[in-house]
């Protein structure tokens, strides 16, 4: 009986710190990092390849930086939540790591006649997928 009663209270201290094991990883996270290719084709027609890496925002810079570029009225009864045409340029640039683009950078590839809009969603796309990444939650066949 005595060694049923150990093996609970053993038990329950091992939940209680793996719990507190968990809050203290989750305490000291870091801003998620992503580093994916680009295939530019250069000026004599060579495809190549160009790697850069994007790190998340913080959720507060996110919504503050949504809330810098709102919709236009057109946009906005489209649906949209923002002006992609201001907000992907920062986005990008918020995100650069390597290489570090600046706001002027980023607008500038935005606006360039070379890019074409799939291959600049690629950039945007990168960028919000890695701020609007969430944990993974499983579904079953019900939802």
């Amino acid at each position: 009986m005595a060694s049923d009663v150990e093996a609970v209270s053993a038990r329950q201290k091992q939940s209680k710190a793996d719990k507190l094991s968990t809050l203290d990883l989750m305490k000291g996270k870091s801003r998620a990092k992503h580093t994916f290719s680009l295939f530019i084709t250069n000026g004599t027609g060579e495809q190549q390849e160009a790697k850069i890496t994007f790190q998340a925002l913080g959720s507060r810079d996110y919504d503050k930086l949504v809330s810098k570029h709102p919709p236009k009225s057109e946009q906005r009864l489209e649906g949209a939540s923002f002006d992609i045409d201001t907000f992907a340029p920062a986005l990008i640039a918020a995100c650069s790591v390597d290489p570090e683009m600046s706001h002027e950078d980023a607008q500038e590839i935005w606006e360039s006649e070379s890019w074409s809009r799939g291959d600049l969603m690629v950039l945007f796309r990168n960028a919000v997928e890695l701020n609007n990444r969430g944990l993974d939650i499983p579904f079953n066949e019900n939802g």
